[in-house]
């Protein structure tokens, strides 16, 4: 793989990250709406909380995008963060609680765990060799 193909995988990543959850932080109510989401003062502890998660994992893909062998553990927990949030969304979707454009979004998160998961095994396989 090449120097090249890691960073723009990982910076777009974190594009993707602070994208998805910067417009959540700044302007939730409107955003929220957009998304069918209901807001409470739970639900914006919550979705805050959140969204603050997500925003700093993409700064760890840029670190990764920076530095993959320094930052490699932090692929596995992008994956594993990455998968735990499509199937809890995609849970709530199933179960009638939350309405489609949230899961629409985190189909993004499904795209970006499979690169991430071959990009982890063959960076694994090349540091082996």
């Amino acid at each position: 793989m090449t120097d090249s193909y890691t960073r723009k995988l990982f910076i777009s990543a974190a594009c993707f990250n602070v994208l998805a959850g910067l417009p959540l932080l700044v302007a939730l109510r409107p955003v929220a709406a957009m998304l069918g989401l209901q807001i409470t003062p739970t639900s914006t502890l919550f979705i805050q909380l959140t969204t603050c998660l997500v925003i700093i994992f993409g700064w760890a893909y840029w670190m990764i995008a920076r530095d993959p062998l320094q930052y490699r553990p932090y692929i596995l927990l992008g994956v594993i963060l990455k998968i735990l949030f499509v199937v809890v969304v995609y849970g709530h979707w199933l179960a009638g609680n939350i309405n489609w454009p949230l899961p629409v979004v985190a189909s993004g998160d499904i795209v970006y765990t499979i690169l991430f998961w071959r990009y982890f095994q063959r960076a694994e396989r090349c540091t082996t060799l």
